[in-house]
Parts: structure tokens; sequence; C-alpha cells
């Protein structure tokens, strides 16, 4: 499959973790401007304006909090962005969920400032990956946008992350698995290789032993309010190794049936999939890309995982409707994506025969 993007953006410019790490929004920020937009939603604003607020206070900087709790989308993005410079603004905050780390990253590059993210999850990489996954206000997938530079700097607060409810955790667990199965299905050791995918196999593969062995504990310790190893592991692997893993993949070479579900779903029902995180959906594509990897047996663990908390493990839970003609549409979709090489016979016969299998049930 051909090289989607051509520049190695592996990291962010700056990535801290630890306890109490939003007190360091002032020192990051100073870093690169001197006033920031602090964007984020009703929920993620209450949990952190005050601690926020005492770091930007106790700099002498003066800021604006700005709350978003639409979508992912360029119309609110440039509105945003055309006010910044009048105001005075040069640095983008965003906190929150990938939507608004995302949004955050899309304001940043219509205004040419700089973004720093304080993800209060861990259900995606958005908060490092240098693109945003766009779309309409009314929730439809518009596609992606990737930038040439990369984050500026990522805060994450084990404390706050910590405190997350196991539903984010296991969405982010679910999206930072499918990096290896996504990769693992096409991947060919040697001169073949495309340069860097390599290292991208080698990490995903570790990544994802680390989240199938350490994730029930880190769940355990959450539950407790601990801040555990397994905790910090976790986290660290769901935010920072999986957005490396794809800058170094640069979208090549991947069957990458998990994230064509998402998008998938995401277009044909945006309604009846709006309340399901992102790595929900993909949780649910996961056990499609197990059946065409040829390891439905590990769809075990993964719907163990799903059940044990309530999360969704069918399309009929996120929304869509199972019928004969949407299996088609999501045939005829996926085959036509760069997750499936749509000259190979063979390849699509056995994604329909995968697809059929996830179809009526796993």
């Amino acid at each position: 499959m051909p090289i989607r993007e051509e520049s190695f953006r592996i990291g962010c410019g700056r990535y801290v973790q630890g306890k109490g790490y939003i007190r360091k929004c002032a020192e990051e920020v100073v870093r690169v401007g001197h006033a920031p937009i602090l964007i984020g939603d009703d929920t993620t604003l209450a949990l952190t304006r005050e601690a926020l607020t005492a770091s930007l206070d106790g700099a002498g900087l003066s800021y604006l909090f700005y709350t978003h709790n639409g979508t992912c989308n360029d119309e609110d993005a440039k509105e945003i962005a055309a006010t910044l410079a009048p105001a005075g603004l040069d640095v983008v905050v965003g906190i929150g969920g990938g939507v608004l780390m995302d949004f955050a990253k899309l304001v940043a590059h219509f205004a040419a400032l700089p973004v720093i993210n304080i993800p209060t999850s861990s259900a995606t990489c958005a908060a490092f990956a240098p693109l945003s996954v766009r779309y309409t206000r009314e929730g439809r997938t518009v596609g992606s946008m990737h930038y040439e530079r990369e984050v500026d700097a990522v805060i994450a607060d084990t404390t706050l992350l910590a405190a997350q409810p196991p539903r984010l955790l296991l969405a982010g667990v679910f999206d930072a698995m499918a990096k290896f199965l996504e990769i693992k299905q096409r991947y060919v050791d040697g001169d073949a290789c495309p340069l860097g995918l390599d290292y991208a196999f080698a990490m995903a593969k570790h990544s994802f032993d680390v989240l199938e062995r350490e994730t029930p504990r880190c769940l355990a310790d959450m539950a407790r309010g601990e801040v555990s190893t397994a905790v910090e592991q976790v986290l660290f692997t769901a935010l920072a190794a999986t957005g490396v893993i794809s800058g170094i993949a640069r979208g090549s070479n991947q069957c990458a049936l998990a994230h064509k579900f998402y998008e998938t779903t995401r277009s044909l029902f945006p309604i009846g999939a709006a309340a399901y995180l992102h790595g929900e959906i993909v949780g649910i594509g996961l056990l499609l890309q197990n059946i065409f990897n040829g390891e439905a047996e590990r769809n075990t663990q993964l719907l163990a995982l799903m059940r044990r908390y309530g999360m969704p493990s069918t399309p009929a839970e996120v929304g869509v409707t199972v019928s004969d003609e949407i299996f088609e549409e999501y045939y005829t979709r996926i085959c036509n994506s760069s997750a499936i090489d749509k000259e190979n016979v063979a390849e699509c016969a056995r994604f329909r025969e995968a697809l059929s299998v996830f179809w009526r049930g796993v």
C-alpha cells in the first residue's frame, strides 16, 4: 500500500507526565508564548479551571477560557482562530478528550499558533498525534487533516487521568491495541518493508503486550484511586507510545479494518453512533480485524473486557442497522479504502467472509 505521509512526525515538542502536572500549564505556555486561549467543554473546564487559573495567575499571564461543546469542525475552528490575534492571544491550549484535542490543533492550525494539549482522558492518542479527525457540525466524518508540524507540548496529569471512568481508559486501550493488529496483517520484514515500518511494528507489538498484561491491574488500581506503575505505564502507552507509532508508520502497509469500520460507522450512522467514543467503535472493529487476521480466538479476552465494563461489543450497539443492505455498504466502502487491496480478488473474498462472520455476531 502507498505511504500516505512523507514526513516522520515522530513526537511532540515536549511530553510531560506525572501527578499533579496540570500545575505546569504556565511553565509550558511561556516556552512558546505568553497569552493562551484555553479551550474545553463544560465538563472538562469545570474539572480543571481552578488548577489552570492558579497556574496562569501565579505566572502573571493573561488568558481566556473558551467553552466548546461541539464537534471538531472547520467552521467553528476558523471562527475562533480569526479572533485570537486581535485579542492578543498567542497560544492555543486544549483541555479534554479526543475531540477537544483535535479541535485545539485545528484552531491552532488556522491561527498559525503553537498548541499545548492537556488530556483529561486517554481514550485516544489525539493529544499527541499531529492530525485532527474532522467532522461536520452535525457529526458526519469529513476526513483527517495532517499537520506539517507536531504538537508543541502535551501535559499528562496522571492524577487527573487516573480519575477517568474505566470506559474512557478502555477506549484508549482498544485504540492503541489496534495499531499492532492493523500493521501485523501486512507486515513484511526485509527490503520490501517501508522505511520506519519495522520500528513501528516492533513498538506496536511491545505496546500491545504491555496493554494486554497491565490493563486489568491498571483498572483495579484506578478503582482504588492509586496512581501506580501500571497506571503510569498504560497511560503512557495509550497517549505517547501510540502517537509515536502512528508517526513512524506514516499510514503505510496497514490493513486498518478497525479504523475503517469506525470511519464507515461515523459516516453512515452519525446520530446513532454519536454517543460512543472513537475507541469504543474501534474496539468493535478490532473483533472484525482479528477474524480477518485468522485470530478470532483473540476476541475472547476483548469481549470479556467489553462486557465486564458495559462497553458495546456489536455493531447494533453503536447504532448500526444490521441488514443485508448495510452489510453491502460496509463491504463496498471498506474494500474501496486503503485497508483492502481491491485488486486482490482473494483478499476481497477473505474480507467478505470475515465481515459476514462479524456481521452475524462474534
